[in-house]
């Protein structure tokens, strides 16, 4: 009976809505597009006069409102807010600042070890030191990266931390489920958190039996939320897992069969991760511990972690090797961009060759004049991108950059064109590298919560690392100035319309 009443309201409602749309249809449709006319004006003075983001994103925004009125004002409303602008509740900023004052600088480093200079000129922008001691091992695309990981995994004793911008509920991801199902009963304590965005299908029918063994699950700013328009585009893009403390894994790969190049879409799935052992866990267990506070928005939520007991059972990672590593992580609401001015600053050292493989390849202004005037330099500068992209708007972004570094004396590849690479990597004079979450794109730099592992020893890990880069050249097609003057008319304006809007992507 309830049913049927309710069915009976829906149908009034739905009638007397046409009734009112077939009446005054007219009036309606020209009350709408001057809201939205005026809606338009007044977001356009906003961005021109008091929003303190980038020239480029203003220009962008502006230009998707007068290109697009209705659509253009609707996306910014959603996505288009200044991160900077964001006010977080009191618990958490106080919580996310207790675990960050008390971990910044608490790792000491052996004495009479002296940290590389480019560290320590990092280490003044972000206030993040280098750390020896660690041993760290290249591992490439899934065949070595997961059998690392499953193993480290079954083998926790007290606790692990797991933090997924893509985590999918096919055979990979269900087995990595099991193991921490199993390791959850024997009394590990597991948090895991994925990105709502990026793990839009991950459903509460797969969570479930997490929770149910005592898993403690956060999505990270869930886009159900009533606040979607404040973060639906500021998303958390790290990968990263901690195993009592004293190994980390973090890099370009998520929880998914393509990354084990096992779907149709492409042969194979070129990526890299890292395994940290040392000192520089702590630095990975503390990026993921603030973005759990701030999930978690209560008082006191970082006490169990900064006590001295927890300081002891969480930070206290032992010397696993004599590598120098630095963990840099930064997202959308800090003022200033770590990930990309610390990545700006390895290549600006350079004094022989910058090599780079990123599958979006859309910088901001600063970030290609740097590349640009390396290049420019005499610098052996090479950039590897997808020959075969996985979203349309960002493979013609980047792809629309191309002929201004081959302008500037750099050589662009395009890796195979049937398969794809996901690797984020950064080689400089075969000595130092950055390796980790961030692309080299507008969205990571601006957007996206990334992370990035700084390298500092030309040992094993850097040496495989060139030899990935060899490999990848060999593997690539390298473009040429006839490439670019046979594109066609339509291929460069979806590359000029879609680096236009690579502001906002």
């Amino acid at each position: 009976m309830k049913k049927r009443f309710q069915l009976i309201i829906i149908i009034l409602v739905v009638a007397l809505l046409g009734y009112v749309l077939q009446q005054w249809s007219s009036v309606i449709l020209y009350s709408a597009g001057l809201v939205v006319e005026i809606a338009g004006i007044v977001i356009v003075i906003r961005l021109i006069f008091f929003d303190r983001r980038v020239t480029s994103s203003k220009v962008a925004w502006i230009a998707a409102i007068f290109v697009l009125p209705i659509f253009g004002v609707i996306i910014y409303l959603f996505f288009g807010r200044n991160p900077q602008n964001r006010v977080f509740h009191h618990n958490q900023t106080v919580e996310m600042k207790r675990i960050t004052d008390k971990i910044h600088g608490m790792v000491p480093n052996a004495e009479g070890n002296h940290p590389p200079s480019l560290s320590k000129r990092i280490e003044h922008l972000t206030k993040i030191q280098p750390v020896d001691g660690n041993k760290l091992t290249l591992l490439t695309n899934g065949e070595e990266t997961f059998p690392a990981l499953l193993e480290s995994l079954r083998a926790a004793k007290d606790h692990i931390h797991i933090q997924y911008y893509i985590y999918k509920s096919d055979e990979i991801g269900q087995e990595i489920r099991e193991i921490l199902i199993e390791r959850a009963k024997a009394g590990v304590e597991i948090r895991f958190m994925y990105d709502d965005w990026g793990s839009a299908k991950l459903s509460e029918h797969f969570l479930e039996p997490m929770r149910n063994a005592g898993i403690q699950i956060h999505a990270f700013d869930p886009i159900r939320s009533l606040w979607v328009a404040r973060t639906a585009n500021l998303r958390n893009h790290r990968k990263i897992v901690v195993v009592d403390g004293g190994v980390g894994y973090t890099g370009g790969l998520n929880i998914g069969e393509e990354y084990r190049s096992n779907t149709k879409d492409f042969v194979v799935w070129r990526d890299t991760h890292i395994k940290v052992e040392g000192p520089a866990v702590v630095e990975l267990q503390e990026s993921f511990l603030v973005d759990w506070v701030y999930m978690e928005n209560k008082a006191e939520s970082a006490k169990p972690f900064v006590s001295e007991a927890g300081m002891k059972r969480y930070f206290s990672p032992e010397v696993k090797g004599d590598n120098w590593a630095q963990v840099i992580y930064g997202g959308p609401y800090d003022r200033e961009k770590w990930v990309r001015d610390s990545m700006l600053d390895l290549m600006d050292s350079a004094k022989k060759s910058v090599w780079l493989t990123s599958p979006y390849f859309v910088p901001d202004e600063e970030s290609l004049a740097v590349i640009r005037r390396v290049a420019m330099s005499g610098i052996d500068v090479r950039i590897i991108l997808p020959g075969k992209g996985d979203r349309g708007i960002s493979f013609h972004g980047s792809n629309g950059n191309i002929e201004t570094m081959l302008e500037a004396g750099a050589k662009v590849y395009a890796y195979r064109d049937d398969s794809f690479v996901h690797a984020k990597l950064l080689l400089v004079d075969g000595e130092r590298a950055a390796v980790g979450t961030a692309n080299f794109d507008v969205r990571s730099f601006r957007l996206n919560h990334e992370l990035m592992v700084f390298l500092y020893d030309r040992d094993e890990a850097i040496i495989k690392m060139e030899q990935d880069f060899e490999l990848d050249f060999s593997e690539s097609h390298l473009y040429t100035m006839e490439d670019m003057k046979r594109k066609s008319r339509w291929t460069k304006i979806k590359e000029n319309l879609s680096s236009l809007l690579s502001p906002i992507l």
